[in-house]
């Protein structure tokens, strides 16, 4: 699984992208054969005025043709991003049965 990730208006350490994307394979190991390519997007919405601003937005392509999106929003970016690929895990693994439920039917 290819991670791609953008952070905008979000300080990331320098080895922090690398944590991050395995960290991103860790958690979605088990559907990674479904998914070639994940885009995650961080953003701080609203700049240094905090709040619930700080954003995790989350685009799985399936290998089937579809895709998935998860969007989450936190006052830090860890539990964004924890809510999202938790979320992602089960959005992924429900649209990945149900389409190969669809292609049994068709086939």
């Amino acid at each position: 699984m290819e991670v791609l990730l953008n952070a905008h208006g979000v300080a990331l350490p320098p080895n922090s992208r690398s944590v991050l994307a395995r960290r991103i394979n860790v958690a979605l190991a088990r559907l990674a054969q479904g998914v070639p390519r994940l885009h995650v997007n961080l953003k701080d919405v609203n700049g240094p005025r905090g709040g619930r601003d700080k954003a995790c937005v989350l685009r799985a392509e399936l290998v089937s043709g579809g895709q998935v999106v998860v969007v989450d929003r936190s006052a830090k970016m860890r539990r964004a991003i924890n809510r999202c690929l938790r979320r992602a895990r089960v959005v992924i693994a429900r649209e990945s049965r149900k389409r190969r439920r669809l292609a049994r039917r068709s086939g």
